[in-house]
Parts: structure tokens; sequence; C-alpha cells
């Protein structure tokens, strides 16, 4: 990897390259879904993969959402413009509890003069009672 590719990604900045530009960061529950999606699609043609075996076990493991309404709720808490998509996933995946751990483990939000702590709190907050509350 050249120095110029190292200088174009970086997390804290909220750079990820080019590669990444139109995707969409995703919560390791809506990946779960979506790899139980394509498990159902597919029995018909056969067997899974080994590596799909491993990361739906990861998946089933990590997610912290286990139903479509939730994951759908949890994506509303956070309006598109407010925090980037990156961030977005980070917190729900991360689970954190308080604004202090989520600026420790997402270094972008540190950056940021124009977050309210108390607004993220409360969001925080909330996320925890939707996980809490969750039909499973």
């Amino acid at each position: 990897m050249s120095k110029k590719n190292l200088d174009e990604e970086d997390a804290s900045e909220l750079k990820f390259g080019r590669e990444f530009q139109d995707a969409q960061a995703l919560l390791i529950s809506e990946v779960k879904v979506l790899l139980e999606a394509t498990d159902e699609s597919r029995e018909i043609d056969g067997a899974s993969t080994d590596i799909k075996r491993k990361t739906v076990e990861y998946c089933a493991r990590f997610s912290r959402f286990s139903d479509k309404h939730t994951i759908k709720e949890i994506r509303q808490l956070f309006p598109t413009g407010e925090f980037h998509q990156f961030e977005t996933a980070q917190l729900a995946n991360l689970g954190c509890e308080t604004v202090e751990e989520a600026k420790i483990l997402i270094p972008s939000l540190n950056k940021r003069a124009d977050i309210d702590e108390s607004h993220l709190q409360d969001l925080l907050d909330q996320m925890s009672n939707l996980r809490k509350f969750q039909a499973y």
C-alpha cells in the first residue's frame, strides 16, 4: 500500500478511500438479516460455503439487534446528515453506553464540534432501550 493510499484512508477523519465512497455502512444485525435471506433463497441450490457459515456465526454472535423491526427503528434514530453512516453503524454495532465511551471508540466523533453530547447520550439510551425490549 502506497503512502498516497494511506493518506486517503483514515476512519477518524471519515476518509475511506475510493472503493467505499458509494458503499453503505451496515450494522452487523443488517448483515445477519441479509445472509439469512440469501440462505433461505439458496437452500435449493446447495450448501453454503465455509466462509459464509463462519460469517453467519460471527453475525449471530455479535449482532445486537435480533429482529427487522428493531433494526429499522435503530436506523430511524439517526437521521441522514446528522451522523456519517460509518458513525451510525459503529454506534449501533459497538453498543456504547456513554458519550465518553462512544468518543473513545469512534474517534471521528471526538473531532466534531457540532455534536450535542446530551442529544448523543439520548440516542445511546434509546438504542439501549430498544435492545432491552426487542422481540426475540
